[in-house]
Parts: C-alpha cells; sequence; structure tokens
C-alpha cells in the first residue's frame, strides 16, 4: 500500500446500503407488526421512537440482526462498486470507516468484508470499526492524505470537520433538516459522490 496517496474514506451503513429500510423489515419479521416507513423517519427522535419500540427492544433487536448475519444482505446503493473502482484507478485509496462495534460480536468483520466483496463489489484498502472511526483515519495516515469523507450522519461529518477534514453527506430523510453550515456537500447519488471526487481530486495539493 502506498504511503502517500491520497485516502478517500467511506462509511457503510446509509451512505453504500440502504440500512434502515433493511433494518426495518428486519424488525417487522420480529415483532410480528408493521413498521412505520423508514423513509418517514426525519431524525427528530431516536431511530427506535421511530419504530414504536422501547430502547431495550431496539438493543435486541439490533443484536439479533448481527447475530443472524443480516448485515450481509443489506441492498447496495446502485453504483457504489464502480465508485470505487473508478476512485482507485487514480491512485487513490479506499479506508471503509464504519460506527459498527468491531469488538461486540465476533461475526461483524466477517459480515462485513462479506458484503463489501460479494454484494457491493466495493474495492477497499483498509478498514476502521467504531465511534471515533474519523480521529482514528487521521492517527492512521495523517489529515493531509485524506481527501474527501463520505457519510450519512451528522454526528459523523461534525466530527469529519472538528479534524479539518472534506465531507460528502449522502441526503437521507434523517439528516433532512440539518444545517450543515458549510461543513459537508450534500449528494443524493453515487453519481453525485463521483462529481464531488472528480472536484476535489483535480485541486488536490
Amino acid at each position: 500500500m502506498n504511503p502517500f496517496a491520497p485516502v478517500v474514506a467511506l462509511d457503510i451503513d446509509g451512505t453504500s446500503g440502504d440500512y434502515h429500510g433493511h433494518f426495518t423489515r428486519f424488525a417487522e419479521a420480529y415483532v410480528g407488526r408493521p413498521m412505520p416507513d423508514p423513509s418517514q423517519y426525519t431524525g427528530g427522535v431516536p431511530f427506535h421512537k421511530h419504530l414504536g419500540v422501547s430502547r431495550s427492544t431496539y438493543n435486541t433487536m439490533k443484536l439479533a440482526y448481527r447475530q443472524g448475519g443480516m448485515k450481509r444482505s443489506m441492498p447496495v446503493y446502485e453504483g457504489i462498486g464502480e465508485f470505487t473502482k473508478y476512485v482507485r484507478s487514480k491512485g487513490v485509496q479506499i479506508w471503509i470507516c464504519t460506527t459498527r462495534p468491531y469488538l461486540r460480536l465476533d461475526n461483524i468483520d466477517p459480515d462485513t468484508r462479506h458484503w463489501l466483496t460479494k454484494r457491493a463489489h466495493i474495492q477497499y484498502d483498509a478498514i476502521l470499526y467504531g465511534s471515533h472511526k474519523y480521529r482514528d483515519l487521521v492517527k492512521a495516515v495523517g489529515r493531509d492524505r485524506v481527501l474527501l469523507v463520505y457519510d450519512d450522519l451528522p454526528e459523523m461529518v461534525e466530527q469529519a470537520a472538528a479534524l479539518g477534514l472534506v465531507a460528502a453527506l449522502r441526503h437521507q430523510p434523517y439528516n433532512a433538516s440539518w444545517d450543515s453550515n458549510g461543513k459537508a456537500h450534500r449528494v443524493g447519488s453515487v453519481n453525485e459522490y463521483r462529481n464531488v471526487f472528480d472536484h476535489y481530486y483535480k485541486w488536490r495539493p
């Protein structure tokens, strides 16, 4: 791996694949009743409240979702694999940065790698897990090497911005009301991911 290559950080859930829709369908089967449409989740309340379940039930469902290997079958956003191939063809590394709890369950890493390679056909150079993923990324490669961060969660964009990183926020119903205050470019499709990448790749130092 080139220790001087630029880096693009790519999130998984909600950025590369449809986590909220997939989890909602699992939750319906788990509790045996319909759940609210995930497109109606505006992010004003925690996700478990949107689903109409207690925090403890939600945590139990998430555990069952992970242990059942459901991460392997999450729907893939169209074009994400081709996007990563394009980025790497430019000599830029892809670092997968996810808040998935690597140390919580021993199947998180193999299920994640299966989804990345077999389902999404995502090309990547490294994976970082945990809620401090962008801090860990900067520690690993240095701030100056990070060309762009792609994420769907405002709190993760805030983390990236605090580190001086440029972010692209995948537009979702749950982040629609968030005022980025110039901290992120909003992107609604993988084609727009590429447009933002091309801009920063062209003008990189």
